[in-house]
């Protein structure tokens, strides 16, 4: 009875949905309404995307005992790849190099997984939530701050259930450190400084002149997909160096944030973000991301009085020792990964200090959170949360109310990576208020007949 009655619901949000997005465009009906699987039934599912994190969602769902019926890549060698991973169990699954062939023509899909490069995720996740599938999309969800908002109306007017892939949500650990904060321990936290050893690809360059001949196995027009033409160049793009190209990906921040600040955006219940600024760079360059950035963030979060300033290091560097004099007390140096700076305790990785302390401790053990009572349901991992969600379970733990706002934060800071100074934003009206020049990297460049939703 409760799943039915759940499932009714949805429906009932899809019929009521606003009609009209942000963008003052209709949200197109879809094609037919969301279907929620019984307990231990199998889902029909469908991969867009099938190399790289592609290639390692696919064997999660497989390993899940969950019913492959159609891959899609551009490229024919990872295609087959992907068929040739599941034909013991699914070996009819059903083979495309256009996604939008694809769900032209299968009917019965239950949810679909989009591993693609950044930019084609919202074209290919927008398209199949408005066919009724459930979607799994990688992170970041989507490439630009207009698509996040559009992801997110399609979302709710379809009634579907989404997950981001920032699969760390889906363990024990994470789960229990969003307990830890979620106690106060911390107090007023006033900066956290997150830093990666991103971009592992090349950025930092000019475009290669010339083109060379595209492979016959690559789909390069399916490949570009709403990004402007450009001539294919080997090695340059396809298939794991697109990441630091504006058109095509969202950098080291986009690769890795939506993973490292997820679990305190939820505990802390951040808001609105007040301001994206590029504080440090290396040389900047007209089509890719610099080598090395850190990035401020100022967000307004529930309950504190004073905004939290959020530090972003990339290119492997990391905040100076004065940042944490007790980080240096205790290992000798600022340690990689994510601080917390709270008025009554500092939490730096796995480790705390009371303010009262001259060193860290295990944060586990320590006297002030090992009392601190499991709150958080605890899964089997992130692939299988959203399957079970499906199934007419808990909504997904990084269902669009966590994965919207956490991904826009992120897509601001990859917009002031590109537009020098201090950008002040109103969420509201969705707009930067003092640059044209970055509202004009908002929304994405949409090629004739690959447009979103």
């Amino acid at each position: 009875m409760k799943q039915v009655s759940r499932r009714d619901f949805l429906r009932a949000s899809a019929a009521v949905a606003g009609a009209v997005s942000l963008a003052g465009s209709p949200i197109v009906s879809m094609a037919q309404s969301p279907r929620f699987r019984k307990a231990g039934d199998k889902l029909n599912m469908a991969f867009i995307g099938s190399g790289g994190r592609g290639g390692d969602n696919l064997r999660e769902f497989y390993g899940l005992g969950e019913q492959i019926v159609a891959l899609c890549d551009v490229d024919r060698g990872r295609l087959d790849a992907a068929a040739n991973a599941v034909k013991e169990r699914c070996p009819d699954a059903r083979k495309y190099q256009d996604f939008r062939e694809l769900l032209s023509k299968e009917k019965d899909l239950d949810a679909v997984v989009v591993s693609t490069p950044d930019h084609m995720h919202a074209a290919a996740a927008i398209a199949a939530m408005k066919q009724g599938c459930h979607v799994y999309v990688e992170k970041p969800l989507v490439r630009t701050v207009w698509e996040v908002r559009r992801f997110e109306e399609v979302a709710k007017a379809c009634g579907v259930m989404t997950q981001m892939g920032n699969n760390g949500n889906g363990t024990d650990g994470q789960r229990r450190k969003i307990e830890l904060l979620q106690s106060g321990v911390l107090g007023e936290v006033s900066e956290i400084h997150v830093n990666t050893d991103r971009p592992i690809w090349p950025q930092g360059l000019n475009r290669p002149d010339g083109s060379d001949p595209v492979p016959e196995a690559l789909a390069w027009d399916c490949w570009l997909g709403v990004a402007p033409v450009r001539p294919f160049k080997n090695d340059v793009y396809h298939a794991f160096k697109w990441r630091g190209w504006f058109d095509f990906g969202t950098g080291a921040m986009g690769d890795i944030a939506c993973h490292a600040m997820s679990f305190f955006w939820r505990a802390l219940k951040m808001g609105a973000v007040l301001s994206a600024e590029t504080v440090k760079t290396t040389q900047k360059f007209p089509e890719t991301y610099p080598s090395a950035t850190t990035v401020k963030l100022l967000v307004q979060a529930a309950g504190q009085k004073k905004p939290i300033a959020i530090y972003w290091y990339d290119g492997n560097t990391m905040p100076g020792p004065e940042v944490c004099p007790k980080a240096v007390a205790t290992w000798g140096g600022m340690q990689g990964g994510v601080t917390l700076i709270g008025d009554q305790a500092i939490i730096c990785n796995d480790a705390i200090c009371l303010k009262d302390e001259p060193k860290f401790r295990g944060l586990a053990q320590h006297e002030a959170t090992k009392d601190i009572p499991v709150s958080l349901p605890r899964v089997k991992g992130h692939h299988w949360e959203f399957a079970e969600a499906v199934r007419g379970g808990a909504k997904p733990f990084s269902h669009i109310d966590h994965s919207v706002p956490l991904t826009e934060a992120v897509l601001l800071g990859c917009v002031s990576q590109q537009v020098a100074g201090e950008l002040k934003w109103d969420a509201a009206a969705c707009r930067f208020t003092n640059s044209e020049e970055a509202n004009k990297l908002l929304k994405p460049h949409l090629r004739d007949g690959w447009q979103i939703g």
